[in-house]
């Protein structure tokens, strides 16, 4: 008898298998021609998923893509992702990124056009909490029953000035304790995309670093406490945390 499967974040019947992270990332080899003679669809990560986590987010998948490979910094790789996939993306649906302003840059007599956005952030950490649970899943063999939080330098705003730092200084202390996992990168395309887990500890909290091409990173801190232990936690700690992040404890 078969063996019904069930999702990877709410446990119904599964009907489907989903990639982690979304297929659209990663560039279809028709895009990149002659130039990089490589499959970076390889090996791709799939768990099995119900309709809810899966078919019904496709729309939230291509503005993942947009947000992150048209990000100024990244790879080679994001930037001929960008001028193709990305660019039907964007033609397709005009509407889909809410474009703040737009300018040129030039730099060794070449132009490059830049354009500051608006994103939808409730909408980013959804899809960055999906596939940490479905990176989860597929690395510990079942779901993550839990609380993420989700954080990075994506998340910057001049305007919203203490959530901005509350983000930098997270990332900056997370990125110093990183060494002492003792963990490797894991990604058969890591052009497109690698992530590591850390060490899971006393406090039934780890540490998930995702990294889309190469530049930019997303950390995602799965904790397995419950609402009375974090409480407790917090008390405990409250002098460590007023010293780390004291003074920008309410966001913007």
């Amino acid at each position: 008898m078969e063996i019904q499967e069930c999702c990877y974040w709410c446990g119904a019947p599964a009907t489907s298998r989903e990639h982690v992270p979304p297929k659209c990332l990663f560039p279809e080899s028709k895009d990149f021609k002659d130039l990089i003679q490589k499959d970076f669809r390889k090996n791709l990560i799939t768990v099995p998923s119900c309709d809810a986590h899966n078919l019904r987010k496709s729309n939230d998948d291509e503005y993942l893509m947009i947000c992150l490979a048209s990000r100024a910094g990244n790879n080679v790789e994001a930037y001929y992702h960008t001028y193709t996939k990305v660019r039907r993306a964007r033609e397709r649906n005009p509407s889909i990124i809410d474009v703040e302003s737009e300018t040129v840059i030039e730099t060794t007599n070449t132009k490059f056009p830049v354009q500051w956005v608006n994103v939808d952030t409730f909408r980013l950490q959804h899809s960055f909490e999906a596939i940490a649970r479905a990176l989860y899943f597929n690395e510990f063999g079942k779901q993550f029953e839990g609380k993420c939080q989700i954080v990075s330098r994506l998340f910057f705003h001049p305007d919203a000035t203490k959530s901005t730092q509350f983000n930098i200084r997270a990332c900056e202390m997370i990125e110093l304790e990183m060494p002492s996992w003792k963990t490797e990168p894991k990604g058969e395309n890591p052009e497109i995309f690698t992530y590591q887990f850390s060490p899971e500890d006393p406090m039934k909290v780890r540490t998930l670093c995702l990294t889309f091409y190469e530049k930019t990173r997303i950390y995602v801190i799965l904790s397995r406490m419950t609402a009375e232990e974090l409480a407790f936690q917090r008390k405990k700690h409250k002098a460590i945390v007023d010293i780390a992040f004291g003074d920008i404890l309410q966001p913007d």
